[in-house]
């Protein structure tokens, strides 16, 4: 379990057992390459040239990770980190892959210390933390390396752009729903049913065994994201719904949704509207068949289910009333 805000982190920071991460003998480059980022992407795209470590100088952000290792060997999907800085405006985590931009959000700032969930992809990559200020940039590069892993068939990615205040936590929600399903039951993988870590054994969709089974990877209630949901393989047929929902009712946020086959993005929705309580707390992203491939936008909004809750379960099932983002 983790705290509920950045302010409650200890001064003695240290990577979450539940990263699965161990250090081993250096793999991967020590040098960042050229890396390839998307038209939406130029403003966060990380420079050629930066190295191992922290990449600065005296005029720019300072950025310590509490797991000082360059090279990182994960078995989960969400690596956890925390660290401190100098900096006071919200930073970016980036992931390159291959030579390409696979992934990337922001992190909030408290008191010096920052927290992020990173969400791996199947073998080597690049994981960049990257803050600024005034007079400039500042990096920390390191190689992470996700072990036993398959890459997955479909994963949903949900960002957002606001963070916790002094008051309230901004906890937007990622849901997928099983086609024909209905929201907040057994058909509909989100916090209370479906989060890898609290229930290793998930639910039970499509062909019989973990395959075709949805996993959460992590319950982002600070702010910015990331949350994943992903589906390994043999999915069940039709129109998967998925939904955003605005469950601490944080005002004024804008979430992102990334869509991935085999892990290689192939569609991104930003709300143009705040979703926003009391009439605008869901957003209905889109339906993707996964079997087939063919994602169709919906882009509506609500104040309540846009896929109709089940009887037995009409309200949003509660978190703890102090919610841990595990």
């Amino acid at each position: 379990m983790r705290p509920t805000s950045l302010a409650a982190l200890p001064l003695a920071l240290a990577v979450a057992a539940a990263t699965s991460c161990s250090k081993e003998s250096p793999t991967g480059p020590t040098t960042l390459g050229n890396v390839t980022c998307g038209s939406a992407d130029q403003s966060v795209c990380p420079r050629a040239g930066l190295t191992l470590g922290f990449n600065g100088t005296t005029a720019t952000p300072t950025i310590a990770l509490a797991n000082a290792s360059t090279t990182v060997t994960a078995t989960s999907s969400a690596y956890e980190v925390t660290g401190t800085t100098s900096a006071t405006l919200p930073g970016y985590w980036l992931v390159v892959v291959g030579g390409n931009l696979r992934a990337w959000g922001q992190m909030g700032v408290l008191t010096g210390a920052f927290i992020a969930d990173i969400p791996l992809f199947c073998g080597q990559q690049a994981v960049l933390f990257r803050f600024d200020n005034g007079s400039g940039t500042s990096y920390w590069y390191s190689n992470v390396t996700l072990r036993n892993c398959t890459t997955p068939l479909f994963r949903a990615q949900l960002t957002w752009d606001t963070n916790e205040d002094d008051t309230l936590n901004s906890d937007m929600d990622l849901h997928l729903i099983r086609p024909g399903g209905t929201m907040n039951g057994d058909s509909d993988c989100f916090f209370a049913d479906c989060k890898v870590i609290e229930v290793p054994a998930g639910l039970e969709w499509g062909a019989t065994g973990p395959a075709g089974n949805p996993s959460l990877d992590v319950d982002n209630v600070i702010g910015f994201g990331p949350e994943n949901i992903t589906i390994q393989s043999a999915p069940d047929p039709g129109a998967f719904p998925v939904i955003v929902y605005n469950y601490s009712g944080f005002a004024g946020t804008h979430p992102t949704v990334k869509i991935f086959f085999n892990d290689v993005e192939v569609a991104r929705y930003t709300s143009a509207q705040p979703v926003d309580w009391p009439n605008n707390a869901y957003w209905y992203v889109a339906t993707v068949d996964i079997a087939n491939q063919v994602i169709t936008a919906k882009n509506t909004y609500s104040g309540t289910p846009p896929v109709a809750p089940m009887a037995r379960s009409i309200a949003m099932p509660r978190k703890l009333a102090a919610p841990f983002r595990r």
